[in-house]
């Protein structure tokens, strides 16, 4: 029987999320200074990088227990609230800076890396559209709310390809030879999108894998090199974004193959962070947005800028503990209407037959 939840997945998640916000502190928008800007290069505080792993966690999340026990009442549930599941969190996260606009905290000079964002209308019209369905199927970045939110579009149209996918695929002996063969072709499509969903296509290969043993029976020091590849493969002579999704396979592997290192991410402490995950990837850009752009843009020195960075990743904690309530009831929802939508095709109990 599959394992309703796999600890790994969590740590994963969470200290993915804690790359992303910490790359976004020091290394993208709020940097402290030009040459902070090279710590993409360390791919572990490289927030796309961090992203690679959510999309191959995601598709193994999603596919790993139908895998095993070809429940398909089970992933039917998930397939159906999917969509909720995501939605209800993000238009919430684009309430707080929707508010933040009316009150008109973005007029004015802004740096660099944020003038071109946050310049539309803030009418109620456009945050409903925007959080229901651009940020899924239109998404433009001048109209969106937080930049990481380009992220969701690859995040819906992957998780539904994925779980299409493991209904087809599970009877067939050679599923994982499809799977391999579905990602390659999206990986060298000519669409922008299409290397990001080979990554739950490959997420689901990881989980096929790891419900058959194959990836507990990884030697550690192969675990151990397949990380130190995946950390050191932005220096492949390919551009730096596939090289950052082509390291994040192994890097992946060697994580759940690895005894010590898999112990770690199953921590109280990093399942925990797990559970933050996703309102700390929400929350972070507004924080970012109405608390850290403004500091940033009065300070003078170094030492002040780097003290600033340290402060708005304490307080993206703070806004998502805070936020987490929403992520929750947004589960319990998903769930909930999930099985409103089911309820038609469940299966009816038959009626009593007659003694004779």
């Amino acid at each position: 029987m599959a394992r309703s939840r796999l600890g790994f997945l969590d740590g994963l998640r969470g200290w993915g999320a804690v790359s992303v916000v910490v790359y976004h502190a020091f290394a993208s928008g709020l940097a402290p200074a030009p040459g902070f800007e090279q710590l993409r290069y360390f791919v572990l505080l490289n927030g796309f990088f961090a992203v690679q792993v959510f999309f191959l966690v995601s598709g193994f999340a999603l596919s790993f227990r139908y895998l095993a026990d070809g429940n398909l009442a089970k992933l039917a549930e998930i397939a159906a609230g999917r969509y909720v599941r995501l939605a209800i969190p993000i238009l919430a996260a684009c309430a707080v800076v929707h508010v933040a606009m009316l009150a008109g905290w973005f007029s004015g000079d802004r740096l660099p890396k944020f003038a071109p964002f946050l310049t539309f209308d803030p009418t109620i019209t456009h945050l409903l559209k925007f959080g229901l369905f651009d940020v899924f199927f239109d998404y433009i970045p001048a109209e969106s709310y937080i930049g990481p939110l380009w992220t969701m579009r690859p995040e819906l149209l992957g998780s539904y390809l994925l779980l299409g996918s493991v209904v087809a695929f599970r009877p067939v002996p050679f599923r994982i030879v499809l799977f391999c063969a579905i990602a390659a072709a999206l990986f060298w499509s000519a669409t922008t999108i299409g290397p990001y969903l080979a990554m739950f296509m490959i997420g689901a290969v990881l989980a096929d894998c790891f419900n058959r043993g194959w990836l507990d029976h990884l030697p550690s020091r192969l675990a151990l090199v397949l990380i130190v590849f995946g950390v050191c493969a932005v220096a492949l002579p390919i551009d730096m974004d596939k090289c950052l999704i082509i390291g994040a396979v192994p890097f992946m592997v060697g994580c759940i193959a690895h005894p010590t290192v898999r112990s770690w991410l199953e921590s109280p402490l990093s399942r925990r962070l797990g559970e933050l995950s996703f309102p700390l990837y929400l929350i972070h850009g507004p924080v970012n947005n109405i608390i850290g752009e403004p500091l940033m843009r009065s300070a003078s020195s170094l030492a002040w800028k780097i003290s600033i960075d340290l402060l708005i990743i304490a307080l993206a904690f703070l806004a998502a503990i805070a936020f987490k309530p929403i992520n929750d009831r947004a589960i319990r929802w998903s769930h909930t209407f999930a099985l409103w939508v089911l309820r038609p095709f469940a299966q009816r109990p038959k009626a009593a037959q007659p003694l004779d």
